[in-house]
């Protein structure tokens, strides 16, 4: 034999007899000391069953093997929480001779119910108490007739099995509240991180909507002063100052606009700055305003029943009025753009269209994507529903969301 061999054998050796040691056995410091308080009155009613006239129909040739048969099962308690079938199967032998063995074979069969599956702990229960009942008849207990013997030792096992599958069923209860609880919580975690995230979407559809508005003036206005600058009639020092004016004031509320977004990205009422309400119908003509001063010819009509809807509402369709003023400037700056806002306690109504240039489609028009698509999804969000697209030479966005007074 080589020396690797020898080495390979000794270590599988070693594996086996940890494998085989009681203290392999994962236990939690619990489970320790229940085992070992087990063990303890084990011990003890083995050492009780020793006593003198304790058990007297027992001859005192027998009694040595008795006692070794009570201890070894004592001993084998330790490994029955990782073998309990075999060793249910290896407590046949002392629970059918001898009596000091009574108590830990019990618990083992105890243990085979608690953690083997049903059919087998009674099919081994079973092939227990058909070994155990002959005893009385080879050493006759005292005191006890042959008829209280044959229905003592079925009713204690059974008494046994009802623990056992008693023990079992709450355990399986346990772990079925604990897997349920974690699955709880891993839905809870992924609904917070889809509010999170469908937050965070709606917050940058809402900076999208916003930016976008107020930078479109500032193209204009600033592509307005670049043209003026460059052709022959010169400009004034007053048309400069009121020009920079405009693009200052734009900017100013600009900035303002994402400083108040990115507040609520922070949750932070005092990281609003402004501290101004969220926009609203009777905000549209504010609206109305800054694109006329932009040079976009705008005609709008608020009914004044549309105000009377719930804020959510209002403020999805003054986005809506925004993002179509917006899209109207950038692909036709110089059309009129009618704007209609219709509404009662049932819902409301917003149509917005202009005339589309000549040779403009609507891939032309959609191919920016973001805009619209974000605005059906506010839309939709709020139970409503948007609709665009180029409609006898007009640009037409349709936009209808569900009622409900404040």
């Amino acid at each position: 034999m080589t020396t690797a061999s020898r080495t390979a054998r000794a270590r599988s050796g070693r594996e086996v007899l940890q494998r085989l040691s009681p203290f392999s056995v994962h236990r939690r410091p619990s489970e320790w000391v229940t085992d070992s308080v087990l063990f303890a009155l084990c011990l003890l009613a083995w050492w009780l069953s020793g006593l003198p006239g304790s058990n007297p129909q027992i001859p005192g040739w027998f009694w040595p093997i008795d006692s070794a048969l009570g201890l070894l099962a004592c001993i084998l308690l330790w490994w029955t929480r990782r073998y309990p079938l075999l060793c249910a199967l290896l407590f046949l032998v002392p629970g059918s001779l001898a009596v000091s063995a009574a108590v830990p074979v019990l618990i083992g069969i105890y243990r085979l119910c608690l953690l083997s599956r049903p059919t087998t702990a009674l099919l081994v229960t079973a092939v227990h108490v058909v070994c155990a009942i002959p005893y009385h008849a080879v050493l006759p207990i005292p005191g006890l007739t042959w008829l209280a013997w044959v229905v003592l030792i079925p009713l204690l096992y059974a008494l046994i099995v009802s623990l056992g599958l008693l023990g079992r069923a709450r355990r399986q209860v346990i772990e079925g509240l604990r897997s349920t609880a974690a699955r709880d919580r891993e839905r809870y975690e992924q609904r917070l991180v889809d509010t999170r995230r469908e937050e965070r979407e709606r917050i940058a559809r809402e900076m999208h909507d916003v930016l976008a508005h107020r930078i479109s003036l500032l193209s204009v206005h600033a592509g307005a002063l670049e043209f003026r600058a460059g052709s022959t009639s010169a400009l004034s020092v007053e048309e400069v100052r009121e020009a920079a004016s405009v693009i200052r004031e734009s900017a100013h509320l600009a900035v303002e606009d994402l400083r108040e977004l990115l507040g609520l990205l922070r949750d932070d009422e005092n990281a609003l700055g402004t501290g101004r309400p969220p926009p609203r119908l009777e905000d549209v003509a504010g609206l109305a305003r800054e694109a006329e001063a932009a040079g976009q010819c705008v005609d709008l009509v608020v009914e004044a029943g549309a105000a009377r809807v719930r804020e959510s509402i209002q403020r999805t369709a003054y986005r809506v009025v925004q993002e179509a003023i917006t899209n109207a400037r950038k692909h036709a700056p110089d059309a009129r753009v009618r704007v209609r806002v219709t509404g009662d306690d049932h819902g409301v109504r917003v149509v917005v269209d202009n005339l589309v240039p000549v040779g403009v489609t609507n891939a032309d028009i959609n191919n920016g994507g973001s805009g619209l698509l974000g605005l059906a999804e506010r839309v939709r969000l709020d139970g409503g529903t948007l609709a665009s697209g180029i409609e006898s030479g007009h640009f037409r966005v349709l936009a209808e969301l569900p009622g409900g007074t404040r």
